[in-house]
């Protein structure tokens, strides 16, 4: 998964099939069974990321449910380690003429793969209209381009607030009483610093090329538009992005941000966090089973939970796993039918790992929001802030570079701006 690996599923396979199955004899989620070839079984190959380890229960129980209510399809599931392995072996699936036929992506490969055309705009399957209907409006649109839709959301997750109660409590500030705004976040990091010689929070840009955290400082937290609207030129350097990126770079100087911002990845942010040594972090409620395992017992039942700080833009930056069709497929309409089948299996999901589920219906059920995390998660509406271009992962490396440099000191955020606009120009025009 890539909001991060979790404990195994401890349901047994069988319960979860048959949870699965008598939610498709209700019609939730549904399937259209649509009718199978005259000729005989329709073939559907399914490829997921990172799903084997620990989901497999789920996964078969929902092809079992599935090819109940059709009977004369057969579904083969093919799990891939990883986001990057998708995208090649995706390429080579076609090249050699043996397509899968539904494929879990992500936001981050989606735009790439569609520029290439190896997967189908889903209105050239069917109506588009309908479907769209059936998720919420962010999840929705990330699988936009250009106008075309080219996914059925899957999964999602957006961030929350963890914080150390502790040493809220011993900088002077209540702990029943988060921040709940960024200038909150700000005051409440310098407080807890003077008061305890602790960092307030950590926001690590992360050393990999698709890393969002950038996106969000900006896009979500500044409310800093990244692209005009024809995606051709950056628009992120502006006195308003750069004097809100300032509060960062001052903050890793005086030290009431950790300096793992700048270099780090998550984990080691939230080892920092396991450690006590930081006060609050942003992550999805995920994170807190790994936290269980890596931090002691006396920081575990110190930690809270809360809301993601609200930004100017009223929504909270999302991750998403999708489903898209492959230009190869041979059995296209019955694979979308597949795909929306499976996402609307995501409350089962979420049973055993704290994502949100995409479609309206599944939001608002009260089974989904009973579980764990759901409350948070469900607390303000998401947008994919990320730049939907073939380019991404390179515009995101140029800004984290850039906005490394300023938080290194060597130049000012101002420039580190205007610096990585002209990459990302200079990208975008090639």
């Amino acid at each position: 998964m890539r909001i991060g690996k979790r404990v195994a599923v401890t349901m047994v396979a069988a319960g979860l099939a048959a949870t699965l199955a008598a939610c498709s004899s209700t019609g939730t989620p549904e399937s259209s069974g649509t009718p199978s070839s005259s000729s005989g079984e329709i073939k559907l190959e399914f490829w997921t990321i990172n799903l084997k380890e620990g989901y497999t229960p789920y996964i078969d129980g929902l092809i079992k449910a599935y090819e109940a209510k059709n009977p004369k399809v057969k579904v083969t599931w093919v799990d891939i380690s990883d986001y990057q392995q998708t995208q090649s072996r995706l390429l080579a699936a076609l090249t050699s003429g043996e397509s899968p036929d539904v494929v879990n992506v992500t936001p981050f490969i989606l735009p790439l793969l569609a520029d290439k055309k190896t997967v189908l705009p889903l209105s050239k399957i069917g109506p588009t209209d309908s479907i769209a209907a059936d998720y919420t409006e962010g999840f929705w649109n990330a699988g936009v381009l250009d106008g075309e839709a080219y996914a059925v959301p899957y999964y999602g997750s957006s961030s929350a607030l963890l914080y150390n109660k502790s040493l809220f409590e011993k900088a002077g500030l209540d702990p029943a009483k988060p921040p709940t705004t960024w200038d909150e976040v700000f005051a409440a990091a310098k407080t807890i610093h003077a008061k305890t010689g602790k960092a307030g929070f950590v926001q690590t840009l992360d050393d990999f090329n698709d890393a969002g955290n950038t996106a969000d400082i900006l896009a979500s937290q500044a409310g800093v538009p990244l692209l005009a609207g024809d995606n051709k030129k950056a628009t992120f350097n502006t006195p308003q992005a750069a004097a809100y990126f300032d509060n960062y770079v001052t903050g890793v100087k005086d030290g009431w941000i950790s300096k793992t911002s700048i270099n780090g990845v998550t984990l080691d942010g939230g080892k920092e966090f396991a450690q006590g040594e930081v006060a609050m972090m942003f992550n999805g409620p995920w994170l807190l089973r790994w936290l269980e395992t890596n931090s002691s017992p006396e920081v575990f039942k110190q930690i809270g939970l809360a809301s993601h700080p609200k930004s100017p833009t009223g929504k909270v930056n999302a991750f998403l796993q999708q489903l898209a069709i492959p230009a190869g497929s041979k059995n296209p309409e019955q694979a979308l039918d597949f795909a929306r089948y499976v996402s609307g299996t995501v409350i089962e999901l979420a049973k055993s790992a704290a994502v949100l589920p995409t479609k309206k219906q599944d939001v608002a059920n009260p089974e989904y929001l009973s579980l764990f995390g759901a409350d948070v998660l469900t607390s303000q509406p998401i947008e994919f802030f990320w730049p939907k271009v073939p380019t991404e992962a390179k515009l995101l490396e140029s800004l984290r570079l850039q906005m490394q440099a300023a938080l290194l000191g060597k130049k000012s955020s101002t420039q580190a701006l205007d610096d990585a606009a002209k990459e990302w120009d200079a990208i975008l025009a090639e």
